[in-house]
C-alpha cells in the first residue's frame, strides 16, 4: 500500500512539474494545455476541426506516424441531443463507416467538472499501420466537443499519460 501511494504521490508530482512548461491553447470558450514539445497547428483536417497538436517529431522516427490529438466542433443547435444519445451516434457512424473498426473502452468520465464520455478503439485503414484512437465527447451550450487523441497501436501506451493529461487539461471559459 505505502508504495501505492508513494509511486501515485511521485507521478502528481511529475506531472505538476511537467505542467509548468506547458503551453496552452486559448479559443472562445475553451482552453487546454500541451507540452512545449508538442506543436500547435491550425491545420485543419476539416473545417470543425478547431486545432490539432502535434507530438515531437521524433514520434514519427520508427513508423512514420506522428502522435497528435485534436477537437472537433458539430452545432447541435435545436436538436435536444442526450451526450448519451450524441455518443451512440457516433459509435453507430464509426462502425458504418470503418468496418475495422474494434472497441476497447467505452464509459463515462468527467473532464474538469464537466460530465463526458470516453472511448478507445481501434481500426486498420489498409495502410499496414494499426492505428488506436481515443476520444472524449463533451455537450456544451449545444454544441459537442470531441477530442480526438491518435496513434499507432504499437505507441499508444507510450503517449497515454501525457494524452491524458492533454485532455483533462481541457476546460470550458463560459
Amino acid at each position: 500500500m505505502k508504495k501505492i501511494i508513494t509511486t501515485f504521490a511521485l507521478l502528481i508530482g511529475m506531472t505538476g512539474f511537467a505542467q509548468s512548461d506547458w503551453n496552452q491553447i486559448t479559443k472562445n470558450d475553451f482552453t487546454i494545455n500541451y507540452p512545449e514539445d508538442w506543436v500547435s497547428s491550425d491545420q485543419k483536417q476539416t473545417p470543425a476541426t478547431q486545432f490539432l497538436i502535434l507530438a515531437d517529431e521524433k514520434s514519427q522516427e520508427s513508423d512514420n506516424f506522428r502522435e497528435n490529438i485534436n477537437l472537433n466542433l458539430e452545432n447541435l443547435s435545436g436538436k435536444n441531443i442526450s451526450l448519451e444519445a450524441y455518443v451512440k451516434l457516433s459509435l453507430e457512424q464509426i462502425t458504418g463507416q470503418i468496418p475495422s473498426a474494434k472497441f476497447l473502452e467505452n464509459k463515462a468520465v468527467t473532464i474538469n467538472q464537466q460530465e463526458a464520455h470516453s472511448i478507445i478503439w481501434t481500426a486498420n485503414f489498409g495502410t499496414g499501420i494499426n492505428v488506436k484512437f481515443k476520444q472524449v465527447f463533451l455537450i456544451h451550450k449545444e454544441k459537442a466537443y470531441i477530442l480526438t487523441f491518435t496513434s499507432t497501436a504499437s505507441d499508444f501506451d507510450d503517449y497515454s499519460s501525457v494524452s491524458d493529461t492533454i485532455i483533462n487539461s481541457f476546460k470550458f471559459t463560459n
